[in-house]
């Protein structure tokens, strides 16, 4: 005990000191650091702004437009690393603020700079966060040349790498999306999203093997055709889309009940209420919520049974809310046989109540 007490009086606690103050000092030179580099920066951005404006109304094979480049690379110190992340931040804040011809020329300036090989070094480093960033770069810049490299890291072991390397893919690349029908690895339901969101962005035409999706083994590639189905509202593959609500996986048998809903697939309300009783509560909630958008007066004795019979309450609201839309009258006469049913009716028409 004596000898622990003599370690720690003489060098255990003097080196947590020591340790304590070394890392406060480090902290406070970066700081002063940074405070000392702000302006620069500020400087640089400003510059990086000037330049990028005036250059948009250049011709980029003109002598004035290289005689200006060359100036620019002169008056910042364009051999630093955190200068070219700087120019390029101020890139793709300039290409996703415009359109058109004049957002290609931002792509022209950054070729012409030669930052598509600053690019290229981070998708080419070993650590992942500059893999995907370099990625990016590609991507907000519309840098298709780069699509050839992004497409050797497709099928990478880090599933992060290659997520976001498909991402960008995708956005280069339009006939890229129709080699997802072979695609075996799941994808995950951010990059569904990021796909979707690529697809408002770039405007991407629906993929021609889209009907073929709906057959493959690989459910999130079913839900993935089902969004895309929805997003351009494709009614071709109806009849698929029905008969994906009787797959087993619950998660594509709710993206296909809501994509009948969303393309209002009026044949499917018999298939609907065929599969009621076999489903989950949620799904039975996503039911009726389509019976809702597509149902009409022969669905009247199966949403009157559900009111009169479930003792699930939130089903049995939401059955009172599609009745009300489909008949009126014939949930005035079912609340006045039972009270809940009557405060159903009353919440439903009057949702404050």
């Amino acid at each position: 005990m004596d000898l622990f007490l003599k370690y720690l009086e003489n060098y255990i606690i003097p080196f947590m000191v020591l340790l304590t103050v070394l890392l406060a000092l480090i902290l406070l030179l970066r700081r002063i650091r940074y405070e000392r580099n702000k302006p620069l920066k500020e400087s640089i951005s400003n510059k990086a702004e000037t330049f990028l404006t005036e250059m948009i109304l250049s011709k980029p094979n003109s002598e004035k437009f290289r005689t200006k480049l060359s100036l620019f690379k002169k008056e910042i110190p364009f051999h630093k690393s955190w200068c070219k992340e700087m120019i390029i931040t101020d890139m793709i804040r300039f290409k996703s603020s415009l359109k058109g011809k004049v957002s290609e020329q931002i792509t022209i300036f950054y070729q012409a700079l030669n930052l598509d090989k600053y690019s290229e070094g981070l998708i080419r480093d070993f650590r992942t966060f500059y893999k995907c960033e370099g990625f990016f770069h590609y991507q907000a810049l519309e840098y298709k040349k780069g699509g050839s490299l992004i497409k050797t890291y497709l099928k990478h072991p880090n599933i992060v790498i290659q997520s976001n390397a498909n991402m960008a893919y995708i956005s280069l690349s339009e006939n890229h999306m129709e080699s997802f029908l072979e695609l075996s690895a799941e994808i995950s339901q951010l990059n569904m999203i990021k796909i979707m969101d690529i697809l408002h962005e770039k405007k991407i035409p629906i993929p021609k093997n889209i009907d073929q999706w709906l057959m493959t083994t690989n459910a999130s590639v079913i839900k993935l055709g089902l969004k895309i189905m929805v997003y351009y509202n494709y009614r071709s593959s109806a009849k698929e889309i029905i008969e994906s609500i009787q797959i087993e996986d619950n998660s594509i048998k709710k993206e296909a009940i809501i994509a009948i809903r969303e393309l209002f697939l009026i044949e499917a309300k018999e298939d609907l209420v065929r599969i009621f009783d076999q489903v989950t509560p949620e799904l039975k909630i996503e039911i009726i919520e389509t019976l809702k958008v597509i149902g009409d007066e022969s669905m009247l004795s199966f949403l009157e049974n559900i009111i009169s019979y479930e003792s699930n309450k939130d089903l049995k609201l939401k059955a009172v809310d599609c009745l009300n839309e489909i008949d009126k009258t014939g949930l005035d006469v079912l609340a006045t046989q039972d009270y809940i049913t009557s405060k159903m009716t009353k919440h439903v028409r009057a949702i404050y109540i």
